[in-house]
């Protein structure tokens, strides 16, 4: 699949978080990431790619367990 237009990734990311998230709003990047891969999206690690999505995208980090788990949620509007 050739590079993706960045409006065709924040789709996915957005339609990833919206089928992956908890009753909170929180997707675990893990099913995040085996939902993108089937969608055809392409990366190295799904953490830094969202670092490319910070208007969009909050990141947080369970450390309270091991090994820790990353979740994304998208931001609320204002």
């Amino acid at each position: 699949m050739s590079v993706m237009e960045k409006s065709e990734l924040e789709s996915i990311i957005i339609e990833a978080i919206n089928k992956c998230a908890d009753e909170n709003g929180w997707a675990n990047l893990a099913k995040m990431g085996a939902f993108m891969r089937k969608k055809g999206v392409k990366y190295g690690r799904l953490s830094r790619l969202l670092k490319e999505f910070e208007h969009l995208v909050e990141i947080r980090i369970d450390d309270s367990i091991q090994p820790p788990v990353a979740y994304a949620k998208l931001m609320e509007e204002s």
